[in-house]
């Protein structure tokens, strides 16, 4: 999906986004359109072959495959919905959607720890650690089959809710421009992940907080009664955690890695090289990146969102790490967990929904942005308080000039063609064809003008630790939704593809485009 802006006023609007489209035979699938040209055959053969007893057969055959072709269901073709559910029992068969871990996964190599064992396509993933230059270890994780390198940041915001109009469109460029700089011949850095995640608040850090500034001279019916309530007391605030992941695609920056050292490690050289240049852009967006994870921080990241219950544990952990440095004394407990922990005990991909230690999530595609013209706090119904979990990413892959250009003239000949052809057969052309035109028209004039084009998606994911509360959290995700003017479709027969693109900061990138 692409978008425009307009030009700068009072109060800057975005719109523009536009939805790629399948071209294959008349804007169908090769799969719808296989089914409409069967249909055709089937309902014309008892005629040619002057055998109308076999349109008994045939034709009836023939309405099935037609509707196979062009009927929907919530948004999806009955083939869609047959290829998706015939896969996922397919693979039920197997026993291929249950995973388990933890206690199941063999030790290493000579009986050392065991590897990382995640589930569905995080199989493949290994964390790898990284020097970033400032003595700081930093993961990097590794998909050896997509041959990317990804690092993930911690950063922080001061948001753009509260912001007048010239301050929040001057952090809105910045961000456009980091993406901007990315979008050149040969950059290495191939795709950008922005995650943020809103977890109910713990208390730990203020219960650490607590203990280490209460005086020893306080009433003990006074601590007693204090003690009780940060025990007890339930916080009505989340907690925001947000994250971006910068993959490098070691395809593209085969000649730097070479001479870094080549490998896994070359690669992580390399990569740490250009985060440094991507740390001073992120600042121009008022982005501050507050640590690259370490190999153990990026691992807990990841056990907290397949584990809720181990994040009070963890909070714990990692708040009396910092109030012993704050000391000067040494930590108890290291922060974080072993990358060979990350993933979960046990999960199970069901229809609709992901059953993962403990805790149940729903996840949902966003299958169309805003189709009017929107203000740049569009999703603030969706990262608002809320009583569940929720993530929601945003997955960017920014185009070379190049291939730019190509998506940018494919799209405009396409509108323009079609607006062509309704005129000669003397159709009305519908306001929605000359919109897309002028849009493709503004966004070439835009790439011309030095802009770049980006491919984007966006996935949310709810979860819960009450099955039962499942289904309200879904409702509450689709109405934020519905204000934010998104419209999301739930993640039929994928759900655990879904949670791992929708709740983990990994930058497992786009679907590949298709024609």
């Amino acid at each position: 999906m692409t978008g425009t802006r307009q030009p700068p006023g009072p109060d800057r609007t975005y719109y523009g986004w536009q939805q790629e489209k399948v071209a294959f035979i008349f804007g169908m699938s090769g799969q719808r359109a296989v089914a409409l040209g069967a249909a055709v055959l089937a309902a014309i053969w008892p005629l040619a072959a002057a055998r109308p007893a076999d349109g008994a057969v045939c034709w009836p055959a023939a309405v099935v495959l037609a509707t196979l072709a062009f009927a929907r269901i919530a948004g999806r073709t009955v083939d869609e919905w047959v290829i998706a559910a015939g896969s996922w029992q397919l693979g039920a068969a197997r026993d291929q959607h249950k995973f388990a871990a933890a206690a199941f996964t063999p030790p290493g190599p000579g009986g050392s720890a065991p590897p990382m064992d995640l589930p569905g396509i995080l199989a493949p993933l290994r964390i790898l650690e990284a020097a970033t230059g400032t003595g700081e270890p930093m993961a990097v994780v590794h998909h050896p089959h997509d041959r990317t390198f990804t690092a993930v940041a911690r950063i922080a915001f001061p948001g753009i809710g509260l912001a007048d109009s010239a301050r929040r469109d001057l952090r809105v460029a910045g961000w456009g421009a980091l993406l901007s700089g990315l979008c050149a011949e040969g950059q290495p850095i191939t795709r950008v992940q922005a995650l943020q995640r809103l977890v109910p608040e713990s208390g730990a850090a203020l219960r650490r907080w607590h203990a280490d500034h209460l005086d020893p001279d306080a009433p003990q019916a006074a601590t007693a009664v204090t003690s009780m309530l940060l025990a007890t007391a339930t916080l009505a605030t989340s907690q925001r955690d947000a994250y971006l992941a910068f993959t490098l695609d070691a395809r593209r920056a085969g000649q730097p890695i070479r001479a870094a050292g080549g490998g896994a490690a070359g690669a992580a050289t390399v990569l740490a090289r250009h985060l440094r240049t991507l740390t001073s852009a992120a600042a121009s967006a008022d982005l501050h990146i507050e640590a690259w994870l370490a190999p153990r921080e990026l691992a807990e990241v990841l056990r907290t969102a397949f584990d809720p219950h181990s994040a009070a544990g963890l909070a714990e952990r990692r708040a009396a790490a910092v109030s012993a440095a704050a000391a000067g004394l040494d930590a108890p407990t290291l922060a974080g967990v072993s990358p060979a922990l990350a993933g979960p005990a046990a999960a199970e991909a069901r229809p609709g929904r992901y059953v993962h230690d403990g805790a149940v999530s729903a996840a949902y595609w966003v299958h169309d942005w805003p189709r009017s013209q929107v203000y740049s706090t569009v999703l603030a119904p969706l990262l608002g308080e809320g009583s569940y979990r929720r993530s929601l990413s945003v997955h960017i892959e920014p185009l070379p000039p190049r291939a730019a250009e190509r998506d940018v003239m494919r799209e405009r000949t396409a509108r323009h063609v079609a607006i062509r052809m309704r005129q000669r057969t003397g159709q009305i052309v519908p306001e929605h064809e000359q919109a897309a035109l002028e849009r493709a028209r503004a966004q070439d004039a835009e790439r011309a003008a030095g802009h770049g084009l980006v491919r984007l998606t966006a996935y949310a994911v709810t979860t819960v630790t009450d099955p039962a509360d499942l289904e309200d959290a879904c409702a509450a995700l689709e109405a934020d939704a519905a204000a934010a003017r998104l419209e999301i479709r739930r993640m039929w027969f994928a759900q655990d593809i879904g949670f791992a693109l929708g709740a983990l900061p990994l930058g497992m990138g786009l679907p590949r485009k298709r024609w």
